[in-house]
């Protein structure tokens, strides 16, 4: 279903005709099939979208993960006793949202359970998309390192509280929850 070209008119043929014309070679290769549905990076990404984590994870051939530098951030999860690990997203616009228990690379074969806010943290006004993760009994500098953030469950949605009191309350169900999940992904 390749398409190019003006109004994406182009296809196959059309290219296959201009290689003859031009002298270069066009090949054709078949889609990536996974139980009768074509493997897409659109397909990915609407089930990333509809919440649905292990058909992405089929159809990636492995677990959907976010890949990143650990940045400075306003420490106000230290404060609030949840240390957090800001990743820089740049100009990504991840196809998720929401908070997560996640999995932790850190280095080769080293990982950490932990959980994660993918948002613009509306209780504190921010504006644009990031990636914050709190690692489980962790308590290292990860500054200026590149890890990847795997994402085991999603826990809830992203929300606005109406003070900084009730945010940390719900981290620590956060928390509660997080490990809940994390243990019966660990236990199958």
């Amino acid at each position: 279903d390749f398409r190019f070209g003006a109004r994406r008119q182009g296809d196959y043929q059309a290219l296959a005709d201009a290689g003859e014309r031009h002298g270069f070679v066009v090949t054709n290769t078949a889609s990536f099939v996974i139980h009768q549905a074509r493997v897409s990076s659109t397909e990915i990404r609407a089930a990333l979208a509809s919440e649905h984590l292990p058909k992405a994870a089929a159809l990636l051939g492995r677990p959907y993960a976010i890949t990143g530098r650990v940045v400075h951030g306003d420490a106000l999860g230290r404060t609030l006793g949840f240390p957090t690990a800001n990743v820089l997203l740049k100009r990504q616009v991840l196809p998720v949202r929401g908070v997560y228990a996640v999995r932790v690379h850190l280095s080769e074969g080293v990982s950490h359970y932990g959980m994660a806010n993918i948002g613009s943290r509306p209780t504190v006004r921010g504006q644009r998309q990031q990636l914050e993760v709190h690692l489980f009994d962790f308590n290292e500098n990860l500054y200026g390192h590149r890890i990847q953030v795997e994402l085991v469950a999603k826990l809830r949605e992203e929300q606005a509280f109406a003070s900084v009191k009730e945010l940390t309350q719900q981290l620590h169900q956060d928390k509660i929850n997080a490990q809940s999940k994390l243990a019966s992904v660990v236990m199958n």
